[in-house]
């Protein structure tokens, strides 16, 4: 069964490319690509592939849906993904942000679908967070129990164990079915009318399905986003309060680099803990 993909971003060329390349390699006949800012350089590399519906967020754009371009951007990204659910007519929406690709080792997205049952309304499937392993190379961290948290992590449990053992969201992203009423999109799940998810299971390692989720693939990169993830709920309570003592310090920049270590990077100890406990990919998909 074929599939669509949305998002809302603004994010470099590379990201964006890896991001459209993954996707029409798996199998999606379309990928809604809102553009946060509307005049995006990469626009003009969108052009010519009729799969890639790539759309502008101007002004114009936010007043069609009641909006405007100040609005907290989860609000705005609720109602893109309402739009691209309503403008998915058959098969499957995918609703990710830009920084995640879904990958079923040995088969395709549609292969995967395909073993859903018919009563199946949504699929959603857990997260598998970027990691730097000792030697450098990229690995990929999946959700374990909160005791295992504490087995792995030690004096550092505090700040993952809330969102088992991961920085970022635990719960994954999800497919929904298209042709359901009601819908209320959610960024991870969706609800019907009366408020309730919508039927259907939930993948990860054991049904060999993971969402690659490259949050914080370097320092850099890390530190840019950590003021608009600290108001995004992009981090848990303990790290929030973290961010705020080093904030407070006198020299914060030594502080953040000793947080994003102990956050985005294993030692050879914890990566072989984490390991032990099932919650590490030490391989991810070749991109």
């Amino acid at each position: 069964m074929g599939f669509t993909v949305a998002t809302i971003a603004r994010e470099p060329w590379p990201i964006l490319n890896r991001f459209l390349r993954w996707h029409l390699g798996q199998g999606a006949d379309r990928i809604i690509l809102f553009l946060d800012d509307p005049d995006d350089p990469a626009l003009p590399r969108l052009q010519g592939d009729p799969r890639i519906d790539a759309r502008p967020c101007t002004p114009a754009f936010w007043s069609s849906l009641g909006l405007s371009a100040n609005k907290r951007f989860t609000r705005r990204q609720r109602h893109v993904l309402a739009q691209a659910y309503a403008d998915t007519p058959e098969g499957w929406l995918l609703v990710l942000d830009a920084d995640e690709l879904v990958w079923f080792p040995g088969r395709t997205v549609p292969e995967a679908l395909d073993t859903l049952p018919a009563d199946a309304q949504s699929l959603r499937i857990k997260s598998a967070e970027q990691v730097i392993l000792p030697d450098g190379s990229d690995g990929f961290r999946m959700p374990i129990q909160r005791k295992a948290v504490n087995r792995v992590y030690g004096p550092d449990a505090d700040l993952l164990r809330i969102r088992y053992g991961l920085v970022y969201h635990p719960e994954g992203k999800s497919f929904h079915r298209a042709g359901q009423t009601g819908l209320n999109m959610k960024l991870h799940w969706a609800e019907d009318a009366n408020g309730d998810r919508t039927p259907g299971p939930t993948w990860g390692a054991a049904q060999q399905a993971h969402l690659i989720h490259y949050a914080a693939p370097d320092y850099e990169r890390w530190r840019a986003k950590v003021s608009w993830r600290r108001g995004a709920h992009g981090f848990s309570a303990p790290v929030k309060d973290r961010l705020d003592s080093i904030a407070d310090g006198p020299d914060p920049e030594p502080g953040y680099r000793d947080l994003f270590n102990t956050l985005h990077r294993l030692t050879a100890d914890t990566a072989g803990r984490l390991e032990a406990e099932g919650g590490l990919l030490r391989h991810g998909p070749k991109v």
